[in-house]
């Protein structure tokens, strides 16, 4: 185990993006979790770059998962501003149109990265938007958890009753706080609901495990979900996903380990006629989907960010990416068959491409950016493309030509949120560094991270999580003692009183001492991970 704190670096930069126009409210819908199912479309018989084509392995096969018949046209839009550099003064880390909430300094200026259609910047004085927390970036930067709600407690690892995860996941409008370390054994899939907070940081000693099953987040609009593991296996529901979303808006999942999905790892597919939109992954770790369709998963939603993130040990779709797409920093390594699919579909799709390193392992024999056609409007500077499996970071820039027939744009197709960014070197030592649940990584972690550091020497797609040779499956994690909090509002009463709130009062949870528009719950929680 290694003890991991957050600290942002000084390698991280602003890039002239801009904020996404905010969602509107979707209303529930029905149902409860969907797969997003199906395999994938049947080769296109377009070329796939990077080696291998649709006909000897570079493209998947299957059938079932074409573009949903509500159409593929990215809902972005997007003014357009000459603005987007960083303004360098001013601004809270609670608000900002763009990337915001670096905890040294200021906001950004907001303006739009691109979007063809043009237009006028918002301007005006209207508010402005509170982040998820300080931090959150891309499109699902302003989901909004349990601010203002109840507060549950999970204080055993039992899979249901009293006390455990999915019954204080039972109702919205929570903030779920951990008082217990170790592996939660699920029996059945958890479905989570709208507006929750899982705070997976609160946990103590080497945090929580969630085992055996899968996840939906269908419906569960404004969730937020930090520092969590969820580790599928294969004891878990055929041909589902460890973390599958069908619909819903306004999600972020932060510092999550993400692996050993029986069909995707995380898993986004809009279902036909409903909304999948404003999510984000960020400094996270999508790992080892279970062969034999072993896969990082679709990325298939109207505005979608992935940052920071490492996709590894997956035969396919790392990912598979339709419709709005902003891919920036991330670490791709030993794919199999496909690394990063530009569409593999005729429906429209836009994406934006930044500082990734892709990093070919020892069963790495298909194509790197694969099954490109014309519908794929890609933006891409910066990535790299390492295959030679020496030991050493020393790969090649991408280029137009790497990118097949995806139609090549000089400025983003659509508008983007602003993001921070960095090189793809730069970003492979950070993601090693920070990405999946890191306050202390658990055994499955390092296991790939260790893969990752031998450059081609090491990794391997897996059937079954017990190859890994782990105790107990999943690994030992330390227990730890959760501190006191006798009004059970979620803030440790220590805590508490060295910021003159009272430990006997548990409405104070929701108070704003500062003003900066998170509640006091919040700002405890965000201490958790920033001290």
């Amino acid at each position: 185990m290694r003890l991991i704190r957050r600290s942002w670096s000084s390698l991280l930069i602003l890039s002239a993006c801009s904020g996404h126009p905010g969602a509107s409210d979707l209303g529930d819908g029905t149902g409860g979790e969907l797969s997003g199912a199906g395999g994938d479309a049947a080769g296109t018989g377009a070329s796939s770059a990077l080696g291998g084509s649709p006909g000897a392995g570079g493209a998947e096969t299957g059938a079932g998962d074409d573009w949903p018949s509500s159409g593929g046209a990215p809902a972005s839009g997007g003014a357009t501003s000459s603005a987007g550099a960083p303004s360098g003064a001013g601004g809270t880390a609670a608000t900002g149109g763009g990337g915001g909430g670096q905890p040294s300094g200021g906001a950004s200026s907001g303006g739009t990265h691109g979007g063809e259609a043009g237009g006028s910047s918002a301007g005006g004085g209207a508010p402005r938007e509170v982040l998820s927390f300080p931090g959150a970036e891309g499109f699902g930067r302003y989901a909004r958890g349990g601010r203002g709600g109840d507060v549950a407690h999970v204080t055993n690892l039992n899979d249901s009753g009293p006390g455990s995860l999915r019954e204080a996941i039972s109702q919205p409008n929570r903030t779920v706080v951990f008082e217990v370390s170790g592996v939660i054994r699920l029996e059945s899939r958890l479905v989570f609901r709208e507006n929750q907070t899982i705070a997976g940081q609160t946990a103590p000693g080497g945090g929580v495990i969630v085992y055996g099953d899968g996840t939906s987040f269908t419906n569960a609009h404004h969730a937020i979900v930090r520092y969590m593991r969820f580790r599928m296996g294969r004891g878990g529901e055929s041909g589902k996903d460890t973390v599958t979303i069908a619909r819903g808006h306004d999600m972020i999942f932060d510092h999550c380990s993400l692996s050993w999905g029986r069909d995707g790892n995380f898993d986004l597919n809009q279902e036909s006629g409903y909304e999948l939109k404003n999510i984000t992954l960020q400094d996270s770790i999508v790992a080892q989907g279970l062969q034999t369709h072993s896969t990082g998963g679709l990325l298939n939603a109207q505005g979608v960010s992935v940052l920071r993130s490492l996709y590894i040990d997956n035969n396919s779709r790392n990912p598979k990416a339709r419709m709005t797409t902003q891919w920036v920093n991330n670490v791709v390594y030993n794919w199999v068959v496909s690394g990063y699919i530009l569409g593999d579909t005729q429906g429209r799709s836009d994406g934006y491409m930044v500082g990734t390193y892709f990093i070919t392992g020892p069963e790495t024999k298909g194509g790197t950016l694969d099954s490109p056609t014309p519908s794929y409007h890609i933006y891409a500077r910066g990535n790299y493309y390492d295959d030679n499996k020496n030991g050493a970071l020393d790969g090649r820039p991408l280029g137009q030509g790497d990118f097949g027939t995806a139609t090549w744009k000089a400025v983003p197709s659509v508008s983007f949120p602003e993001v921070r960014e960095m090189s793809a070197e730069e970003a492979f030592e950070y993601v090693l560094a920070h990405a999946g649940a890191s306050l202390v990584r658990d055994a499955a972690d390092e296991y790939v991270i260790d893969e990752v550091r031998s450059l081609g020497k090491k990794g391997a797609t897996i059937a079954n999580e017990s190859e890994l040779g782990l105790s107990g499956g999943v690994g030992a994690v330390p227990g730890g003692t959760p501190p006191v909090d006798v009004d059970r509002d979620g803030m440790a009463d220590a805590w508490e009183l060295e910021r003159g709130l009272s430990p006997n009062d548990p409405e104070d949870r929701n108070g704003d001492r500062d003003g900066d528009g998170y509640t006091n719950l919040e700002e405890y929680l965000n201490w958790l991970v920033e001290r």
